[in-house]
């Protein structure tokens, strides 16, 4: 005698043949919870009214920004591009500083520049990252005054850089040659120093400050001489050598590169972002400052950037690497153990010290203590391709990993992993974008250019197919039952691959089969209600044993 139980509900293996599935698992898992155990439905979206999101185009990227208010509608950055953002680490910041790339040149703004100028379209305005290097023509020196021969000559070398409203500095001015900053100068004379006016560009450049460099000290630097309104153009400089003290911070202190892009935040204040295949470090707590000698090259084109820990997780287009070290200037880089190439940016997500990113092979988990394709027992290659894993989209919520497909054909429109349980299975909602916030502990997504929040709207309806279950010698069931909190469950069963129930159940007692034997049977439970037990048996006498 045979009894078909199911009392434990999982999800999909589409690479696993119906027949050679676990008994708990699916052959379909649409729209439904697996990871407790029993089947019940997740939750459709909510739309956040009125939507925040009212610039025009399709929105790619969003950004809550305030991370003090309380209210969900306020303030969400949003782009039709694909942007990165980071929350600034600076000491003593009350204006929220934050940083971006992919809306054009790196960018830096704040709650003054963010949120007002008119409307809701943010973030509304900002600056460009970074302070740029004096250069071109306009700076000179020219000594006059009486000099004493009798006392020895001092050569001086004159430098300026240019500083911002928030006193960070530029790298200084440094010419091909200096021969027209460079001063030959005796007892009784003084240096007039003649700089051009304010750079162009959206910079908040407010002063310039001069260095210049020292006799008779075993520092070859520049040291500090004046700061002046960026609207000066001459200094008198009439200082005495043994009085200047003060080192120039910013002899490397680059702007960052136009183009950069991927920008990540590091725990101990280290900015990182990427072009082709260089990874560039800020100096740490100045995100302004990109210092050149920090650079790395890896040996593919970079598709993205991700921070576990302090580890810099790199995908590329060939297999990922991690650089680790406490200061830029001492990183190693070290490649991965998985040959596995990143085919969407958008599917990286960070979760429970792992990175996780689509390949061709399927998606893949990093983490210091090993790395594999974690769908390699659910997916082969063909059947992984199939999906479109190049347009995946990953969020973040609680310890699952949410994909969406907005591409996909058919009602599957991405796939829920969960972390924990193991199990993964598909969802029909379609999201271009989204944000996990963990101040409201909601995952926000972009749904049809509108806000919308996961798992939040009303119980959908969900489909669950079971394994195709294979005897031996044929099978004549003659009843089954669907134990449920709720009802109506609408109930399918196929024997020898011909479907021979579809009805709705209203109760859990015992229902009839149509006579007949069958070597494969499956069945199929339809319902927005929790299920926990289906049965088929031969006899009503098994049905209530079992």
């Amino acid at each position: 005698m045979a009894v078909i139980t199911v009392s434990k509900f999982s999800g999909v293996s589409p690479m696993t043949p119906p027949r050679y599935l676990g008994n708990d698992a699916a052959q379909t898992a649409l729209n439904c919870s697996v990871w407790l155990g029993s089947l019940q439905p997740i939750k459709g979206t909510s739309t956040v009214t009125p939507s925040p999101l009212t610039k025009t185009g399709t929105i790619k990227s969003i950004y809550r920004f305030g991370q003090n208010e309380t209210d969900e509608k306020q303030y969400w950055f949003h782009w039709t591009a694909d942007v990165d953002v980071v929350q600034g680490f600076i000491a003593g910041d009350v204006t929220e500083r934050t940083y971006y790339t992919g809306d054009g040149v790196p960018k830096v703004t704040n709650n003054s520049m963010a949120l007002t100028g008119g409307g809701d379209l943010y973030p509304i305005t900002s600056y460009t990252l970074g302070v740029p290097e004096p250069t071109g023509a306009g700076f000179s020196t020219a000594k006059a005054g009486t000099p004493d021969t009798d006392t020895p000559a001092e050569t001086r070398v004159y430098t300026f850089t240019y500083v911002n409203s928030w006193g960070e500095e530029s790298t200084p001015y440094s010419a091909t040659s200096m021969a027209s900053s460079t001063e030959t100068i005796y007892t009784g004379e003084t240096v007039t120093v003649t700089m051009p006016t304010a750079p162009t560009g959206n910079y908040n450049v407010t002063k310039k400050r001069i260095y210049r460099s020292a006799a008779g000290t075993s520092d070859s630097s520049f040291f500090f001489v004046a700061e002046v309104p960026v609207t000066t153009t001459t200094y008198v400089d009439n200082i005495a050598g043994d009085a200047l003290n003060e080192v120039i911070p910013s002899l490397t202190w680059m702007h960052p590169k136009a183009d950069m892009e991927g920008l990540v935040g590091l725990p101990n204040g280290v900015m990182a972002g990427f072009k082709g295949n260089d990874i560039y470090f800020s100096e740490p707590y100045r995100p302004f400052a990109w210092p050149v000698q920090y650079m790395q090259t890896v040996g593919y084109p970079v598709v993205g950037l991700a921070v576990v820990d302090t580890t810099l997780v790199v995908m590329t287009k060939g297999r990922p690497y991690f650089i680790q070290g406490s200061h830029p200037d001492a990183m190693v880089m070290i490649e991965a153990d998985v040959n596995q190439s990143c085919i969407s940016k958008k599917s990286i997500v960070v979760m429970n010290k792992h990175v996780f990113y689509a390949a061709p092979d399927g998606l893949v988990g990093l983490s210091a203590g090993g790395s594999n394709v974690i769908t390699e027992s659910m997916y082969d290659k063909e059947a992984w391709q199939a999906i479109g894993p190049e347009g995946l989209i990953g969020q973040r919520h609680e310890d699952q990993y949410i994909g969406f497909l907005p591409a996909a054909p058919g009602a599957n429109k991405g796939f829920i992993y969960d972390m924990k349980a193991k199990t993964w299975n598909y969802h029909s909602i379609v999201a271009t974008g989204g944000y996990n916030d963990l101040r409201h502990d909601t995952l926000y997504l972009i749904v049809g250019n509108e806000l919308s929040k996961w798992n939040t709207g009303t119980d959908l309806s969900y489909t669950w197919k079971s394994k195709k279950f294979t005897f031996p010698e044929p099978k004549g069931f003659t009843c089954y039952r669907v134990q449920a909190e709720a009802y109506p469950v609408t109930t399918k069963v196929w024997r020898d691959g011909t479907q021979i129930v579809n009805i709705s159940v209203t109760d859990g007692a015992l229902q009839r089969l149509p006579s007949g034997l069958g070597t494969d049977w499956e069945f199929q439970v339809e319902s927005d209600k929790e299920i926990y037990n289906v049965q088929l048996a031969q006899s009503p006498m098994e049905l209530n044993q079992g």
